[in-house]
């Protein structure tokens, strides 16, 4: 049974929207994978807290999964390997988590919750 980290599994299904092995299809998919998770666009509004994220936790990795499914079985076993790779393991995840860290803040910056709007539902410039 192959056993792998997210750390590794994930950039390596990345790394698939590159190759010129990997059909069009599972590429798509993945796509509209990642285009969902930075769309504001969702099924159920990150407004609603908690049921707002809830839809992207399940879509994208459903998605993720799904294009994984449509990979050949030779790159399947790129994306996951059959033993995790131990070295530099701990550099891989303080570069992953920095990445988070990075656009936490970005989206705590681009993001406005202090938006006032007048009596008649006008944003106003204050």
């Amino acid at each position: 049974m192959k056993t792998a980290s997210v750390w590794t599994i994930v950039p390596n299904l990345l790394r698939t929207l590159l190759r010129k092995d990997v059909a069009l299809k599972p590429k798509i998919i993945l796509l509209a994978g990642l285009l969902y998770l930075i769309s504001p666009i969702d099924f159920l509004p990150d407004a609603i807290i908690g049921l707002g994220w809830l839809d992207d936790l399940i879509i994208v990795p459903f998605l993720g999964w799904l294009s994984y499914r449509n990979l050949p079985q030779s790159v399947q076993n790129d994306v996951v390997p059959s033993a995790p790779d131990s070295k530099n393991k701990s550099l891989r995840i303080i570069v992953y988590l920095v990445a988070l860290v990075v656009v936490l803040c970005l989206v705590a910056i681009m993001g406005d919750t202090a938006i006032s709007f007048d009596d008649n539902g006008v944003r106003s410039t204050d």
